[in-house]
């Protein structure tokens, strides 16, 4: 049995983990939103899978958290699947704060594999080759559901730049928390509260005027301004950061 948990801000880990689970579903698996489950929900399964986002070469820290707090013995093996927007070796790192975290517990990495999706920040990809990127990374679950079945290692060798890009990257943690300080909501606001319930770090608080405030435990994953109806949610300095178009997964299925 297997339990596939993925952190999927804006669309692309879900489309992946659903990929994976067809494949793993002869076998037993379990797909939950990292962000809305509790440990004491989990059952205690044969293999955990992981699946997260690249955010400046790193793990988020919702996941980060989310592995530090699993307890030794529940899984008999762990895996982890980062979704970035290349498969270049500054990603290359992207895993190694997890395989620490998980070391730490107790558990050694089986199956450790990046993907590339389309980027869901400052610059839209081109249809034909964000299609590209949705359909590899789909053909390539089939083999990684392959090595999780048989238990086959598959830990990347890290370079040393990809272990200074990872250390660099992790002054994004910071810009995101002076990003999300950024955030308001325009006057076509519709107090909807799609924003505050689905932000994975609590950081959105529903005002008495039913209006959103923004606080400074961002992680810039782009939820709330993505997933807004009325297209309100804007930041007030780093407009360049956002997609300008927004960014939705289904536009480039449906072109295909």
């Amino acid at each position: 049995m297997y339990t596939l948990i993925y952190f999927s801000p804006t669309g692309n880990v879900f489309y992946l983990a659903k990929s994976l689970a067809k494949y793993l579903k002869p076998f037993g698996v379990q797909l939950l939103p990292l962000e809305f489950i509790s440990l004491n929900q989990l059952e205690s399964n044969e293999h955990l899978v992981v699946m997260y986002p690249i955010h400046g070469f790193n793990a988020p820290r919702t996941v980060k958290r989310f592995i530090r707090q699993i307890p030794l013995g529940r899984y008999k093996d762990v895996s982890l699947i980062g979704v970035g927007s290349s498969l270049h070796w500054m990603n290359g790192a992207a895993s190694s704060d997890l395989r620490k975290l998980f070391a730490k517990n107790g558990y050694s990495v089986i199956v450790d594999e990046i993907l590339a999706m389309p980027l869901t920040i400052i610059l839209s990809f081109p249809d034909d080759l964000a299609y590209k990127l949705i359909q590899e990374s789909d053909e390539k679950m089939k083999s990684i559901s392959k090595s999780l079945l048989e238990r086959k290692q598959t830990i990347p060798c890290v370079k040393g730049k990809s272990l200074l890009v990872n250390f660099l990257g992790k002054a994004e943690s910071f810009a995101s928390k002076l990003f999300g300080l950024e955030l308001h909501a325009g006057k076509t606001c519709n107090s909807c509260g799609i924003c505050w319930n689905n932000c994975p770090e609590k950081n959105i608080k529903c005002m008495d005027n039913n209006k959103p405030k923004f606080g400074s435990n961002c992680i810039m994953c782009m939820r709330c301004i993505y997933s807004c109806p009325e297209k309100t949610i804007t930041p007030r300095f780093s407009k360049f950061l956002p997609i300008k178009q927004g960014y939705s997964l289904s536009k480039y299925l449906t072109k295909h």
